[in-house]
């Protein structure tokens, strides 16, 4: 067994004294404090410093201003604005196309109409003793409207007696196949096209028969004719282009500069987890992400790269805390080994330099090598089963009852302590304690604890330890109570450090305490294979209780 000894470490044991008794040995004497300060001095620095990379070499400024065109905000913004674009084209080319459809369509419509309104009213003035060149001289004078472009009267052979932009006079009209004009019609309305340099025009034939009763004592046969190239529905659509056109670039532009900023409002949170990221790489841990208010992708990447680096830190901590202890394992470890090798070759020299020829010398000098080696072997084994339980080697748990594992334990520590020292089992609950645990750990646990409560309660000659067992809830509760000295407050936060032996000295009349340091760390780790836990509570000359919850299903 490894109880823990509250008594302080000394630089050599007290064998050590006996060997430079027995002959002047040369001991080296090393505190706890001068070896881990040695170990710490030859040790690398923290691994903080080892976990933060040298930054490389910055590439240029001219080839970072020209990759952060290729970043994912301006991919996102360019795919936004190309499709924004491609969507405004398509409306304005929309627009423009139903307006222009509706615009000529409404011009075609009205042209008709209009040059019946010409002919209607040339007839009413034929008809009221208007002489026919008072008709050719109207037709000459009258003013081209914006829905026509040139009048024409053509008489019935398809002559051009008259002209409002004074072409064609007295030429046949080159619009209408001639043959048309071999014949009168009466009730004639003839289409036509053609061209004028580089302008398209539509044009209208229509007869101008006068009535019966029309009292005009000339009777004119022939033709009005008039052309248009609908230039203000034109004029009217060069300038709706032109205005869907800047529309359409305001549009873009005032549409791309919302695009850039709204894509770089949305990827905030993914420039934040850059720059954690980098501070995380460069050993700052503690840096987090605002996590917007949203339910979006963004916002969940957000909360698991927290959840993450919350985890990393934690994780850090751990290993950071982890590499502290093993560092502290092994400067204690090699200390507590060194003093008895350091005895060991002390004994050694002292039996090589003539000792071995002194029966009685060479025995005792035997039997002190013996507990060297003893101690050792137990240091040994002790270290062994606190790295497996460090391990976290599954135990072989199997249904186990607690109060056999107590009275035997109660028995074994009986018949190895003095006839002064008392140690009692009390049954505070009838239930038989069944749980799922692994017997020889659970043994080795209770034997380290009514060990160490032996060595410091059974110090008076009334000494009473008392092995106490109840179940609380589904919890079974274990309690080893001593009526010893008790610990000291600043011990108590301490003592189940590994190699932690105390700081009280021990009493002028007893002998040292012995022991390892580990056995409260062995007891410790045990409960905690178990899902257990270990408090303790003690006060100065009134005793220490050690409680054990361990889960105790039903």
């Amino acid at each position: 067994m490894s109880p823990v000894n509250r008594e302080p470490v000394m630089g050599v044991s007290n064998n050590s004294f006996m060997t430079q008794s027995l002959y002047p040995v040369e001991i080296p004497s090393a505190g706890r404090e001068a070896q881990a300060g040695a170990d710490s001095a030859s040790r690398p620095q923290e691994s903080t410093g080892q976990q933060a990379s040298h930054p490389s070499k910055p590439p240029p400024r001219g080839s970072r201003w020209l990759s952060s065109f290729f970043s994912l905000r301006w991919r996102l913004a360019f795919v936004y604005i190309i499709l924004f674009t491609l969507f405004v084209i398509i409306l304005s080319l929309f627009t423009y196309d139903s307006i222009s459809t509706s615009l000529l369509h409404d011009g075609k419509l009205a042209f008709p109409q209009r040059v019946v309104q010409l002919r209607t009213q040339l007839v009413h003035d034929l008809c009221h003793n208007i002489t026919l060149q008072d008709a050719t001289n109207f037709i000459e004078q009258e003013e081209i409207t914006d829905d026509i472009d040139a009048i024409y009267m053509v008489n019935s052979s398809g002559q051009v007696i008259s002209s409002s932009n004074g072409t064609l006079l007295n030429r046949p009209f080159p619009y209408i196949d001639h043959a048309f004009f071999s014949s009168w019609h009466p009730a004639a309305s003839q289409s036509f096209n053609g061209t004028t340099g580089n302008t398209s025009f539509d044009g209208l034939l229509q007869s101008i028969p006068l009535a019966r009763t029309c009292p005009a004592t000339s009777h004119f046969q022939g033709y009005l004719a008039a052309t248009t190239s609908y230039s203000t529905e034109h004029a009217t659509l060069r300038n709706l282009l032109l205005l869907i056109i800047v529309a359409a670039l305001v549009m873009i532009i005032v549409g791309a500069i919302i695009i850039f900023f709204l894509t770089g409002l949305m990827l905030r949170p993914l420039r934040q987890m850059i720059g954690a990221t980098q501070a995380m790489a460069h050993g700052d841990l503690q840096r987090r992400v605002k996590v917007p208010h949203s339910d979006d992708e963004i916002g969940a990447l957000a909360a698991s790269y927290n959840q993450m680096a919350d985890r990393i830190e934690q994780l850090f901590e751990v290993q950071q805390a982890s590499e502290q202890r093993a560092r502290r394992f092994v400067s204690d470890a090699s200390h507590e080994l060194r003093t008895p090798i350091t005895s060991l070759r002390g004994f050694t020299e002292v039996l090589m330099r003539g000792a071995k020829d002194d029966p009685a010398t060479a025995q005792r000098v035997l039997k002190l090598m013996k507990y060297e080696a003893d101690r050792m072997t137990r240091l040994v084994n002790d270290l062994l089963t606190l790295a497996r339980l460090d391990e976290s080697r599954p135990l072989e748990m199997q249904n186990t009852d607690l109060v056999d594992i107590a009275i035997e334990s109660v028995r074994q520590v009986k018949s190895q302590i003095p006839a002064h020292c008392k140690v009692s089992l009390d049954l505070a609950t009838q239930e038989r304690l069944k749980l799922q645990a692994d017997a020889e750990r659970l043994k080795q646990m209770l034997l380290i604890l009514l060990d160490n409560a032996v060595k410091y309660g059974c110090r008076a000659d009334n000494g009473l330890i008392i092995l106490r067992l109840d179940k609380q809830d589904s919890d079974a509760v274990i309690q080893i109570i001593d009526r010893g000295k008790g610990i000291s407050s600043e011990d108590l936060p301490h003592i189940f450090d590994r190699f932690y032996r105390g700081q009280q000295a021990p009493p002028p009349t007893g002998t040292p305490i012995g022991g390892t340091g580990l056995g409260l760390a062995i007891a410790i780790a045990i409960s905690r294979a178990h899902h257990g836990t270990i408090t303790v509570a003690s006060e100065q000359d009134k005793g220490t209780t050690f409680t054990v919850t361990l889960p105790c299903p039903e």
